[in-house]
């Protein structure tokens, strides 16, 4: 059985992590396989959004497999188990549907991730030190999104939160019933897909280059990615459709 459920329709890629008996850790088959779906979901043309999910009900991912790290013993693989950029450099947009366990290199997952929806039942925790990991890609993520006291509290503490708790700081975007998570998933691909997915990509691409660098270089690659935009189809049609008062169909070229 893949560890790692692979869809495509209707220009979305429905990723799923599919160890449901072992609350969807992360073993190294599965991030082979995740690693695989990446690539195929960053090269595929017709694939403009992905979203992340976990199977089962207990858990989105509960973190790295443990069981076989320490079966591994000194073998084991010193790399984290998921990189946050998924091994290459994603610019389309992710939603990340999180539901029961969300942990550890879980949730190195889905901060990797664009937009994160959380379930009532979601919890989540930097919980590595606990077992004598480092929050390698946690610690350096982390502060980035919910900023360094928050981060410190849940990279230190290595204790769970609520999904409430973790909407108040900003470490996911909206809280629903568990039986609404895929809706509310496909209802902000489905936002992000009114708009051009050239667009959309270069946008993604200026803020992530952009966020490390100064303000002036920031300013540059926005330049720059503005003028790869300019030559796109995608650019044509939207404000011939505003003059025309119709729907822009986009073709992501």
């Amino acid at each position: 059985m893949s560890t790692v459920l692979y869809e495509k329709r209707d220009h979305i890629a429905y990723i799923t992590l599919n160890r449901p008996e072992a609350l969807n850790a992360v073993n190294n088959e599965m991030r082979r396989e995740l690693e695989l779906a990446w690539h195929d979901f960053n090269a595929d043309h017709d694939c403009w959004v992905g979203i992340l999910t976990g199977a089962g009900d207990r858990a989105f991912s509960s973190g790295a497999d443990l069981r076989e790290r320490g079966a591994a013993g000194a073998e084991a693989d010193p790399r984290p188990v998921l990189s946050l950029g998924h091994g290459i450099d994603v610019y389309k947009p992710i939603v990340c549907g999180i539901h029961g366990y969300c942990l550890a290199a879980g949730l190195d997952i889905a901060l990797a991730c664009d937009i994160r929806v959380a379930a009532e039942d979601a919890r989540l925790g930097m919980t590595m030190t606990r077992w004598g990991i480092m929050a390698a890609t946690g610690a350096t993520q982390l502060p980035r999104t919910i900023g360094w006291t928050k981060a410190m509290e849940m990279l230190l503490t290595a204790e769970r939160i609520t999904a409430e708790d973790a909407l108040k700081i900003g470490l996911v975007n909206v809280v629903v019933p568990r039986d609404q998570l895929m809706d509310k998933c496909e209802e902000y691909a489905g936002k992000i897909m009114q708009n051009s997915p050239t667009a959309v990509r270069l946008t993604k691409e200026a803020a992530l280059r952009g966020i490390d660098t100064s303000k002036a270089d920031s300013l540059k690659i926005g330049t720059q990615l503005q003028q790869i935009n300019q030559t796109s189809e995608d650019a044509k049609e939207g404000p011939k459709a505003f003059a025309e008062k119709r729907q822009p169909q986009w073709t992501g070229s």
